[in-house]
């Protein structure tokens, strides 16, 4: 293994703790579910498990992405609880719910890695079966595997240090 992608492993690895805490709080603070772990792996594809993806590039001390991704009916019930609006289909308003909540675990994430120096960008949302979310060259991110009273979902992190 280079020198690169052990480092970028590395990094990925220290930030997974914080990523997992902030889920845990964020779920039963704002979706009154606490979430179970149900594995943890390297990713071996480019495309996330489930139908809509919210995708957060991070910049500073090292750079990445976190990507969370749903079950279409577990967006739903995302935007169910946390405004209490019902959607039978995905649309903008489950889009955003789905979009606030990733922007909120991943700054609760951010606070955890101060030392790193983040900075987020807002959520980009991908909408449909087969899509992709690229990573940082020679990242390998690490998909963790979730499920709830309100049905599964995955988070995927990946990191490099920063370049000099």
């Amino acid at each position: 293994m280079s020198t690169v992608t052990r480092d970028c492993s590395e990094l990925t690895s220290s930030c997974i703790n914080p990523v997992l805490s902030a889920t845990k709080s964020v779920f039963e603070a704002m979706l009154g579910c606490t979430p179970i772990r149900k594995g943890i792996a390297l990713k071996d594809s480019s495309r996330p498990r489930y139908e809509i993806s919210a995708v957060i590039g991070i910049t500073g001390r090292a750079n990445g992405t976190i990507a969370v991704s749903l079950k279409a009916s577990t967006a739903m019930e995302v935007l169910y609880r946390l405004v209490g609006i019902q959607a039978d289909e995905m649309n903008a308003e489950v889009c955003d719910a789905v979009g606030e909540l990733t922007n909120i675990i991943v700054g609760n994430a951010k606070a955890k890695m101060e030392e790193l120096q983040l900075s987020i960008s807002i959520p980009n949302i991908i909408t449909s079966s087969g899509h992709n979310v690229h990573y940082p060259s020679k990242v390998h991110p690490i998909c963790i595997e979730f499920d709830s009273e309100i049905g599964p979902f995955t988070i995927e992190v990946g990191f490099a240090p920063e370049q000099s």
